[in-house]
């Protein structure tokens, strides 16, 4: 009995270590897997593509945030292209609720597929993919961001 509780401790110490430290973490979970298939279908973009903007974009967590956009959720979903899509009324002052639309996953991405959609029937894929990650107005003045581009390659590439 000693021997047990000896060497059980450790690895009860050890468990939740190891769960706090991926507890922060994201990952595409088979729910997420499942919302891209229906989201790609609804919308004409393939889900190699959609999956590779939201890894590159949060990592598959739902609730990333960024606030220097400040966006939202896996696609990373700003609230003028939220205003655009006619998920928020006022862009600039978005009410706590219309922030909280933004992490569900399903509006997340029905936004962040829509603009993808109409990207990637205008434009060239690497220019498609640049535009969702600077917006339209930022790249025809010249923004990039070549790390992202590459990021996305790779990604769409492995779930390709």
């Amino acid at each position: 009995m000693r021997n047990l509780i000896i060497v059980g401790i450790p690895a009860i110490f050890t468990i939740l270590y190891l769960s706090k430290l991926l507890k922060g973490r994201a990952g595409e979970t088979p729910e997420i897997r499942n919302l891209v298939l229906l989201k790609s279908s609804q919308w004409g973009v393939e889900p190699a593509l959609i999956r590779a903007i939201i890894r590159a974009e949060s990592n598959f967590n739902p609730r990333a945030k960024n606030p220097a956009d400040p966006s939202y959720g896996l696609m990373q979903i700003t609230p003028g292209l939220a205003s655009d899509f006619g998920l928020i009324a006022d862009p600039f002052s978005p009410t706590r609720q219309e922030i909280n639309m933004l992490y569900n996953e399903a509006n997340n991405m029905d936004v962040g597929c829509w603009y993808l959609s109409r990207l990637t029937s205008k434009y060239p894929f690497d220019t498609a993919v640049q535009m969702y990650n600077v917006g339209e107005s930022g790249f025809n003045k010249g923004v990039r961001n070549l790390n992202y581009l590459e990021k996305v390659r790779k990604y769409y590439g492995q779930y390709s």
